[in-house]
């Protein structure tokens, strides 16, 4: 109806410089100035009507106000189209033959004009192209009568109809050039947009993809060396622990744990870059699952019982063996259990490994449930998200750059399966593991993609 209105509005000139042709037409045909003087007036106000009611619809902004404008607006249209209607039919019963060739091209240029005008409001189109028809089918069943005496009158009326018929014609092929040319350039332009957006995302890949190198590449360097801290501080301890000086055995001890832990912030940071720089291959093998799960499981005991937890570990019938990559399964592993210790506190961790089938395919599922802090609704959707801390101030209890999680996830869908989390504020969270007991090649070549 907007669009409607607005084409109304904006082609009255147009519409009545073209009625005023097919008026004096009338006038020739019908050898009757008076008639064709009366039609225009008609036309003229009619279509002043209409275009004045379309403007105060567009100009309406209340919703009852509009609809009642629609409606007037509505109104208007159809007395317009009444009287050009029956000014078609009087020209085609009285005209003669001129006048049956003059109501005919009069009927086509309204279904030109419809196109050309209202073509954004197809319901409205067809409400109005709709009298238009009408009237050329009616002309076939109307008798035939004798036109104006005058030949040459007669030709030139038909003529006016013709100059009006081409009119809209020219007017509708230059339109419809313009609005094709329009949706070239669009085109020409949304597919160089296209072309720039691929072309920004391959120079990010491969940004990102340097970038990862760079990390795995610094990550080894920086492992020699600490490896070479934690050894020494050993050695020292050692002896120190021989010569019964405990004290400086004691701060040994804490070079040895505070490289140790560096040394676990630089292994995410190589886990991270190789799955993103693509250079993580799978070495699927039969494993013994519940060995892992107690070696990953003892790995973390320490930590556990200085935060006064309790852990417990469970493996299922069935669960005991599987067939997939061991290596990463136990860092995916890792992952989950140090996250639970680390925010639980005087707490139960528990571990358990059982066997399930996921769209006709067993699966091994490890959950780690802990009693801890838990996670808030609004942010599950962050808890796998790289370098992302849920408590990101400075006073944070736990430490960590937040790779954990999203390596664990990483890693499961490289499996074949995927890392599921249901947590409670202050009611512990629970971290599920699904992966297929056999990984099999297409999982991995899926993972990859």
């Amino acid at each position: 109806m907007f669009a409607a209105a607005r084409a109304h509005v904006s082609s009255w000139r147009w519409r009545m410089g073209v009625g005023t042709l097919f008026a004096v037409g009338a006038s020739f045909v019908l050898d009757s100035f008076a008639v064709g003087f009366g039609w225009f007036l008609a036309v003229a106000v009619s279509s002043g009507f209409d275009a004045m009611l379309g403007q105060s619809y567009l100009e309406t902004r209340g919703q009852s106000e509009r609809r009642t404008s629609g409606a007037m607006f509505v109104w208007g249209c159809a007395f317009s189209i009444a009287i050009f209607s029956a000014m078609t039919l009087y020209l085609a019963a009285y005209g003669g033959g001129p006048g049956r060739v003059l109501s005919a091209l009069m009927a086509a240029s309204a279904l030109v004009s419809v196109m050309l005008f209202l073509f954004q409001a197809p319901g409205f189109m067809l409400i109005t192209a709709a009298p238009a028809t009408l009237c050329l089918l009616a002309m076939a069943f109307m008798p035939f009568q004798p036109g104006p005496a005058d030949a040459l009158m007669g030709a030139i009326g038909a003529a006016c109809g013709a100059a009006g018929f081409f009119a809209y014609v020219i007017r509708a092929a230059l339109y419809n050039g313009r609005m094709v040319t329009g949706l070239k350039e669009a085109h020409r332009q949304a597919k160089e947009r296209a072309l720039e957006s691929e072309a920004k995302r391959a120079e990010a890949e491969e940004a990102n993809r340097a970038k990862s190198e760079f990390l795995a590449v610094m990550t080894h360097e920086l492992r020699t060396p600490l490896n070479a801290v934690i050894g020494y501080a050993e050695i020292i301890n050692e002896d120190l622990v021989a010569e019964g000086r405990t004290e400086l055995a004691d701060d040994a001890n804490k070079i040895t744990g505070s490289a140790r832990h560096l040394l676990g912030l630089i292994d995410q940071i190589l886990n991270l870059s190789s799955i993103d720089a693509g250079q993580e291959s799978l070495a699927p093998r039969d494993l013994d699952v519940r060995k892992l799960i107690e070696d990953a499981v003892n790995a973390v005991q320490d930590d556990a019982r200085a935060n006064g937890n309790r852990v417990s570990l469970r493996v299922s019938a069935g669960a005991d063996r599987a067939h997939t990559d061991g290596a990463k399964l136990s860092v995916c592993l890792s992952a989950l259990l140090s996250n639970a210790v680390k925010f639980t506190s005087n707490g139960l961790i528990a571990v358990t490994a059982e066997c399930e089938v996921v769209d006709g395919r067993d699966c091994l599922s490890i959950s780690v449930s802990d009693t801890g802090l838990g996670i808030a609704g609004a942010d599950l959707a962050r808890v796998f998200m790289p370098f992302t801390q849920l408590d990101s101030s400075s006073t944070r209890a736990a430490g960590g750059m937040g790779l954990g999680l999203s390596i664990a996830q990483r890693i499961a869908v490289a499996l074949g399966g995927e890392l599921k989390v249901v947590s409670e504020l202050g009611s512990g969270s629970t971290f599920t593991l699904v992966v297929p007991s056999r990984l099999q090649a297409t999982d991995a070549v899926r993972a990859a993609a």
